[in-house]
């Protein structure tokens, strides 16, 4: 074992077996890193840090003392994936996209799930990303979910879990592209030698799967970024993804809907727009229709997607999917629609409109985390192991008055990872967000992802929401590939 270095009692670590030592896929990287030495590790830690200020690659934190345009900090010691081990993660996230999907479609189309028994109306009804308005409006197309992301923590005896599903509009996807085209510059030679599965023909097939949902165009569609702002959280990726996709980054206020339609403002005149790759939350779209004093929309926007005249990506009420209230009846689902298990089961969730379900959160509180059914809550996820007595009575009291719209989850424990940690290896944990995109009625995931861990050793919290801490994750495949492109 690596000088210093101690995995988390209890936990899986990802690079280091308690019986046979370090992990066959990870022999490679590690022997390569051992004869670098620390002080040539430091530089090219160095050498990354550099290159994503160059860049200009942050994080913005509102009120946050840093202030905005925080600095990204990207790890140099990759996750490793083994192949075979990716296989299954992978077929596990296109699944979930697959049923996701459905849900999607029927919730706002026939609602047969709950028709029939198979999913209570409460925590769709309930969520605010629900938009009635939408009932009926659709894509032309199968996939109505273009875009999918999963939160994923492994377990520790190996099983990757979904933590959280992510369908309105997945961030990450530029980051992780940065987080490679800076690694394949530090360590070049490393990067050619483990075999890492590239990443280029994943963005190929994001934009071909684009294409296929244009209304109009549909040979060379314009295609547009709509993002609200260089304010937003993740605005420098908004600014990254649509320059290396080659699409046109816009504001609320440079489109504007005529005869139906969604144009583009130039300064040679108005150009018609077929298709928005959105990252504005749902009800922000368009003030006409949802919430009316918003700023960052286009007013009469879902009209012209009711009516045919453009297509956005993810669909306007995609949030509903990001329900952890949701989640318990996700595998009667894919049994009923799929004929199938869960490939990846989402981490253990009770949703609180249930009476058992309400009465095992309500007891088990100090050891659950304890979650509304949408992000758009001004109530974060709150640990109940954090909680005093008093604040657990408090919340007792909150769910028993609206039990139907919170949810308590399983506290998993995360897998570590080797982090450089001033010049040494440190575990850390960590988890993994991956994403699929549709194209051609099937899901393709990324080959690797978005990797973060926790800033502090013993820290179990790892930031889901944000991007400070991250690394590259590499699938380590037995051939190699072509020297080209990430």
């Amino acid at each position: 074992m690596p000088e210093g270095y101690a995995p988390a009692p209890g936990s899986y670590d990802e690079m280091w077996d308690q019986k046979d030592g370090v992990r066959a896929h990870w022999h490679p990287f590690f022997s390569a890193i051992e004869r670098m030495g620390s002080k040539e590790l430091a530089r090219r830690d160095q050498e990354a840090r550099l290159l994503l200020r160059e860049n200009g690659v942050t994080y913005n934190v509102p009120d946050n003392p840093d202030g905005l345009h925080r600095p990204r900090e990207l790890d140099p010691i990759p996750l490793l994936l083994q192949a075979n081990d990716w296989t299954h993660i992978a077929r596990g996230v296109s699944q979930r996209a697959e049923l996701l999907n459905l849900v999607l479609k029927d919730i706002y189309g026939p609602q047969t799930l709950i028709r029939e028994g198979l999913l209570p109306f409460e925590p769709i009804y309930n969520h605010a990303g629900f938009l009635r308005s939408c009932k009926d409006v659709f894509l032309p197309a199968e996939h109505q979910l273009r875009i999918y992301a999963a939160n994923l923590a492994r377990g520790p005896d190996g099983q990757m879990w979904v933590l959280y599903d992510h369908t309105q509009a997945p961030s990450g996807l530029g980051y992780a592209l940065e987080n490679r085209t800076a690694m394949s510059r530090i360590m070049p030679t490393l990067f050619n030698d483990c075999n890492v599965r590239r990443l280029a023909d994943f963005f190929r097939t994001f934009q071909s799967g684009l294409s296929e949902i244009a209304p109009h165009n549909k040979e060379n569609p314009r295609i547009v970024v709509l993002t609200p702002g260089p304010f937003n959280t993740t605005y420098f990726e908004h600014a990254y993804l649509s320059a290396y996709l080659g699409y046109t980054l816009v504001q609320g206020d440079n489109l504007i809907v005529r005869d139906g339609r969604v144009w583009l403002k130039s300064i040679d005149g108005l150009h018609p727009v077929d298709i928005i790759l959105r990252r504005i939350n749902d009800d922000f779209c368009d003030p006409l229709e949802l919430y009316e004093e918003s700023l960052l929309g286009v007013a009469g926007l879902l009209d012209a997607v009711r009516n045919g005249h453009v297509a956005i990506a993810n669909p306007l009420g995609s949030s509903v999917l990001e329900n952890p209230g949701l989640m318990p009846f996700l595998p009667g689902i894919a049994r009923h629609l799929l004929d199938e298990d869960l490939i990846l089961p989402s981490v253990a969730t009770w949703w609180c409109g249930q009476a058992r379900e309400m009465n095992y959160v309500l007891d088990h509180l100090d050891s659950l985390v304890l979650c509304p059914i949408d992000q758009q809550s001004a109530i974060p996820r709150v640990f109940g192991a954090l909680l005093s007595r008093a604040e657990r009575e408090v919340w007792r009291d909150r769910i028993r008055a609206n039990p139907t719209r919170y949810a308590g989850q399983e506290q998993v424990s995360f897998a570590t990872a080797p982090s450089l940690i001033n010049g040494h290896l440190e575990s850390r944990y960590t988890t993994l967000t991956a994403f699929a995109v549709s194209h051609q009625n099937t899901y393709s995931v990324m080959p690797g992802g978005l990797t973060r861990s926790a800033p502090e050793r013993d820290n179990f919290v790892v930031p889901t929401h944000t991007f400070v801490h991250s690394k590259d994750t590499w699938v380590i495949d037995g051939l190699p590939h072509r020297n080209f492109g990430t």
